[in-house]
């Protein structure tokens, strides 16, 4: 069974970067490029197994959109692996319950462990 990953990231480039990556790894993924998005995403689609989402976005950022998806049953159980190049994000969202917190820039062997880790 393939593993669908929500990449949630307002970088284009390093949406992309991570989109190839996990498609070369043989996942399926959809984007988001902030957290209204991935709302829309996960309201239109069937759920993904892990979200990955950049903390520091326009429109809904990563904390809003997890205290979103910490509101629905059937999304607060999806493992979020958290992103952010903030110096105090690991800090920041601490008690927001995600399964872990990756400081960027991550390099390409530390996000495949967590995600296969989480997934």
């Amino acid at each position: 069974m393939t593993k669908k990953i929500l990449i949630v990231e307002d970088d284009i480039s390093i949406r992309e970067l991570l989109e190839e990556l996990l498609i070369s790894e043989a996942y399926e993924v959809v984007t988001a490029a902030h957290g209204e998005e991935a709302l829309e995403v996960l309201r239109a689609q069937e759920l993904p197994h892990l979200i990955l989402m950049d903390l520091m976005m326009p429109v809904l950022d990563g904390y809003g959109l997890r205290k979103e998806l910490m509101k629905h049953s059937n999304w607060s159980s999806i493992p979020v692996v958290a992103m952010s190049a903030e110096a105090n994000a690991a800090e920041k969202i601490r008690g927001y319950g995600v399964a872990a917190f990756l400081s960027k820039p991550v390099d390409i062997d530390t996000i495949l462990r967590t995600i296969e880790q989480f997934s």
